[in-house]
Parts: structure tokens; C-alpha cells; sequence
């Protein structure tokens, strides 16, 4: 790591949930808050809602939790339509779901700035992520904008992970080779498999998944960690 200038993050499922796959962020809440559906209905409803997001209903403004708000709607609309559960108030259980999942994004990324403001002093630090072009916002959001060099938005750039362009694209924009740029994300396909491709160092933020990464642990991620707060130790 020695010649490394710059860092390229990942965002969902790195900085905002250390390492937590999405589908078991907001399955979690559904525990919590004792919503009494069997995961694999909610994993019908996960899917049903990642594909049917009305993108259109998003813009450059759209927050985090706004976002989050049409996501759970989905799932509940999609879970009560097929007969897998009953609630007297869709909008009050997605409210519910909503302000959990929410809270535990907003901590976690709270313990996340620490160690990103660290790493800020040594190198240059960049976020690209496949989103909905509001990226900009969500980290405004949550009060990381002047951390980041570049925010590279998937929407924004037409490029969307695991294609390696979005990665080099971002690299350009930063004025980084890849001999130099670090690569974190939690994701072996979207995200070590590209920065290897495009021969980058690469650190694996190898969380709670919802399918099994274990078939990648004989490939090439230079580092596997469990918590981004293991960066400082490794940088």
C-alpha cells in the first residue's frame, strides 16, 4: 500500500452500513419491529422492490430517507397483494421500518466519518456508487460532503458497476493511476473484481451478505476486512 494517493469507496452497503448487505439491513428491522412475514416472502418482496423503483420519482434532491420511504412502500404494497401479511396502516409499518433502518444508517455512518476524516489526511478519498443521480444529496445528508474529492454517481456518468469504467472514470477525475488508487467496497463483484481488473489495490469489506461470498475468498483482494475501522490499522 505504500504508493497508494487516493481511495475510491463504495457507498451502499459500505459507508452506510459497514458491511451489511441491504436485504439484511432492512430484514433486521423487520425483526425489530415484529413485522410477521417469513424471510423468504420478504426476500420476494426485496427483489420485487429493487426492480420496480420508480427512478422517475427520484431527482437530484431526493434524500436518503425519502428514498428509503419508496423502497419499503413497495415491499409492503408487494407482501399485502400477495396474501403474505396484513397491517391496518402500509404507511405507518413503512414509517416504522423506515425511522430503524434509519437510525442505524445515521450511527453507522457516524462511526464511519471517523475513520474517513483520518484517512482524509493521508490521501485523497473518492465515492462511487451505483445510485439514483441524488448521491450528492445523501452525502450532504449525512454531512460527509467535504470529504469526499469526487462523488461519482452511476446515474450522473451512465456507467454502472461491475463495469470496470465507472471505476477508471472516477480515477481520471481524480488524477490517479491505478498503480496508485486503493479500491474499498463490499461487494466482490461490483467492486475487488473490477479494481483488480484495472490492477488497483483492493480491501473487501466483507460483511453480512445476503448470498454467500465465501466461493470468492481464493481470489485476489489484497486485504479482507470485517469493519472499515480496521483501516486504520492497515493505512
Amino acid at each position: 500500500m505504500n504508493n497508494i494517493k487516493g481511495i475510491l469507496f463504495d457507498f451502499g452497503g459500505t459507508i452506510d452500513t459497514n458491511g451489511i448487505h441491504w436485504s439484511e439491513m432492512i430484514w433486521m428491522a423487520y425483526e425489530a419491529n415484529k413485522i410477521a412475514v417469513k424471510k423468504t416472502a420478504y426476500e420476494k418482496a426485496y427483489v420485487y422492490a429493487e426492480r420496480n423503483l420508480n427512478t422517475r420519482g427520484i431527482n437530484e434532491n431526493t434524500t436518503f430517507y425519502e428514498m428509503l420511504t419508496q423502497k419499503l412502500i413497495l415491499q409492503l404494497k408487494f407482501l399485502q397483494n400477495e396474501k403474505y401479511f396484513e397491517c391496518e396502516s402500509l404507511e405507518l409499518t413503512a414509517k416504522q421500518l423506515v425511522e430503524t433502518c434509519y437510525e442505524r444508517v445515521t450511527q453507522n455512518i457516524m462511526q464511519q466519518k471517523d475513520v474517513l476524516i483520518y484517512l482524509k489526511t493521508k490521501y485523497k478519498l473518492g465515492l462511487v456508487s451505483n445510485f439514483y443521480g441524488n448521491l450528492q444529496t445523501v452525502v450532504n445528508e449525512f454531512d460527509l460532503g467535504n470529504i469526499f474529492t469526487e462523488i461519482v454517481d452511476s446515474q450522473n456518468i451512465g456507467i454502472r458497476k461491475p463495469d470496470p469504467l465507472i471505476w477508471e472514470a472516477s480515477m481520471k477525475l481524480m488524477g490517479l493511476t491505478s498503480g496508485e488508487t486503493l479500491i474499498v467496497g463490499d461487494s466482490y463483484i461490483n467492486d475487488i473484481a473490477p479494481a483488480k481488473y484495472l490492477d488497483c489495490k483492493a480491501i473487501w469489506l466483507k460483511g453480512k451478505s445476503w448470498h454467500d461470498q465465501n466461493q470468492f475468498d481464493h481470489f485476489s483482494a489484497d486485504k479482507i476486512i470485517y469493519n472499515l475501522n480496521e483501516l486504520k490499522i492497515i493505512l
